[in-house]
């Protein structure tokens, strides 16, 4: 599939989605779904139900991996004109219990598909809330555009190369690699769930002091690298990073790097806490030795 047809068919998948409707996803035989980590039939996670929109989009493909990465906000606050429903649903919603209660998630989703065009891997992660110490609230969050914008070609690596640089950033965070080797760009930022989380008045850190601080350790494990985009300089990659310190939680995180001129100049990253198990396994390199 070239990368329109990897985003028509995230495009379904979100319909299926909004509709409640997960018979709509053209899937493999074999295709494996998770929800939240764990193995799950799709459309039994609680990100599925009706009425629903979707905000907040934004997609990222990969041709050589035949996979799409979406990173968005969903709601059940909607007004539905009744002539829209039918009877089932009009009584589905009346006999909801949390029918007045509005719901806000964070939302990932990964689909790869096979040589036939069926999507065989489904993985979704769904957070309730920002958490806390967010301060933005997903009905308030914004698109980074910045993820969205080609580099100028001198400023652009190789794929090879961004998944090393993103490897080092993980390997900084498991402190299993000198903090001055994270190749970061002056201008760096990290943004968690939509919210600034370095160089802020109650988070003053920039992105290179927090690897000489001893809480901010992770061992992270199951590193996968499903979208790399060189025209972009983005590079996604998601493991579960497990705690070292009692206070910092155990969670499944997804980072969005933009890279520029082979140092990090911008990071997106997604993470939702409580993730004991994540029934993938790492695809690529599981340290920044390995890229070499």
């Amino acid at each position: 599939m070239n990368k329109r047809d990897l985003l028509f068919t995230m495009a379904n998948f979100l319909e299926a989605l909004i509709h409640n409707d997960p018979k709509r996803v053209k899937t493999a035989a074999n295709c494996k779904a998770t929800y939240e980590g764990a193995q799950t039939p799709l459309g039994a996670g609680d990100i599925w139900g009706r009425p629903r929109r979707i905000p907040y989009r934004q997609s990222f493909v990969d041709e050589l991996n035949q996979t799409v990465c979406f990173s968005g906000v969903v709601t059940n606050n909607v007004i539905r004109q009744l002539w829209e429903m039918t009877e089932a649903e009009k009584a589905a919603i009346v006999d909801s219990p949390d029918r007045w209660m509005q719901r806000w998630w964070i939302y990932f989703a990964r689909l790869t598909v096979n040589a036939a065009g069926e999507v065989c891997e489904i993985e979704e992660i769904a957070r309730r809330e920002t958490g806390a110490g967010m301060s933005v609230r997903p009905e308030n969050m914004e698109v980074p555009r910045i993820l969205e914008t080609p580099l100028p070609e001198d400023a652009r690596s190789t794929r090879k190369e961004m998944i090393k640089i993103a490897s080092q950033y993980w390997d900084g965070v498991n402190k299993l690699i000198d903090p001055d080797i994270v190749p970061m760009h002056p201008d760096a930022r990290l943004y968690e769930v939509g919210t600034p989380v370095t160089d802020e008045m109650a988070r003053p850190n920039s992105m290179k002091t927090n690897y000489i601080t001893p809480r901010f350790k992770w061992d992270c494990i199951k590193r996968r690298f499903p979208v790399v985009d060189e025209i972009t300089g983005v590079c996604i990659s998601t493991n579960h990073m497990i705690a070292q310190e009692i206070t910092s939680p155990t969670g499944y995180v997804t980072d969005i790097f933009k890279i520029e001129y082979g140092l990090i100049k911008y990071i997106y990253a997604f993470h939702d806490h409580g993730i004991s198990f994540v029934d993938w396994e790492g695809v690529g390199p599981q340290t920044s030795a390995e890229c070499d």
